[in-house]
């Protein structure tokens, strides 16, 4: 092989990977599993070097592949999949394959600035699916309280059993989050930093542990757009649209934004902001949404302090 600058792109589904590497436009199909991606590295050893590797989440089934890309040192990187349905759409590309979609992950790596990723520790990993299962438990539960309201339920019993048990499955999640934080050195350091702003308890605080790992690695505006409470500009010509937020991690911003209910009314900097936003015009929602952004600032703030200290150490 000759010394190129490749790029991979991985579609990633439950049984399959399938790779494609440009400029060589050389394809393969392994099976997702340990096997198959060990032949799927051995594979991408006959390219060296790659520059990058491509791939979506896809709900848990690119962990396996990920973790061994990642032990096996190359750079790799989990891009949005709508931003690439996006590129692929804007290429041209109307069709949509698992060998089409690899090839447009790896051009979207050739073509576009991607961050490198890594994979989290298992106790990170471990409070992400724990704060997953609580999400999952509570919209059910919203459900099945929806169920319980109408006049005449023959299975009214049943719905009653159910929101016990799904009460008391929550419980034992929120047990569960709350021994991963404590057993993990650096989470118990990271939670009273978090913690230390009023409406952020343990739950919101794992939420952010899970959710938003950049949170004191990037600058405040980079932050603000990643958790999807910046504000978008919408001009054009001399019309100056209404600025409005866009994008970002929206079961992150919900949590965040019901953290925000109690910081406007035990934090006096929080509620002096919403205050004076409200005194301009400011519909409530505008209001609160600002002071999420304030929060997430401020928290990403410090943790870069954190960050620093312990490099100094």
């Amino acid at each position: 092989m000759t010394d190129l600058t490749r790029f991979a792109g991985i579609d990633v589904s439950k049984s399959n990977l399938d790779l494609f590497i440009l400029p060589d436009r050389h394809s393969f199909t392994f099976a997702n599993t340990r096997s198959g991606i060990e032949h799927l590295l051995d594979q991408l050893k006959t390219y060296h070097p790659i520059h990058r590797v491509v791939l979506e989440p896809t709900g848990g089934y690119e962990r396996l592949v990920l973790r061994g890309l990642l032990q096996a040192d190359l750079p790799v990187s989990r891009v949005n999949a709508l931003q690439v349905r996006h590129f692929a759409r804007a290429s041209g590309l109307l069709a949509k394959t698992d060998r089409i979609d690899a090839m447009v992950l790896a051009d979207y790596g050739q073509r576009m600035p991607t961050r490198m990723d890594s994979f989290p520790s298992e106790n990170r990993q471990k409070l992400a699916d724990l704060v997953a299962r609580h999400r999952q438990l509570t919209q059910m539960l919203v459900q099945e309280k929806n169920r319980l309201e109408k006049q005449e339920n023959s299975a009214h019993y049943w719905v009653v059993q159910m929101i016990k048990h799904l009460n008391k499955q929550r419980g034992e999640v929120d047990q569960a989050m709350t021994d991963c934080a404590q057993a993990d050195e650096e989470i118990s350091k990271i939670l009273p930093i978090l913690m230390s702003m009023k409406g952020i308890g343990l739950l919101t605080a794992c939420i952010l542990i899970a959710e938003l790992p950049e949170l004191g690695l990037l600058g405040k505006g980079q932050i603000a757009k990643l958790v999807g409470v910046a504000p978008i500009n919408r001009d054009s010509g001399s019309m100056r649209g209404k600025r409005m937020i866009a994008g970002g991690r929206k079961p992150l911003r919900n949590a965040l934004y019901l953290a925000a209910l109690p910081a406007i009314r035990f934090d006096p900097l929080m509620r002096g902001l919403y205050q004076r936003l409200i005194q301009k015009g400011k519909p409530g929602k505008v209001a609160l949404v600002a002071v999420v952004r304030k929060m997430v600032v401020i928290l990403n703030a410090r943790m870069r302090e954190h960050y620093a200290a312990v490099l100094d150490t």
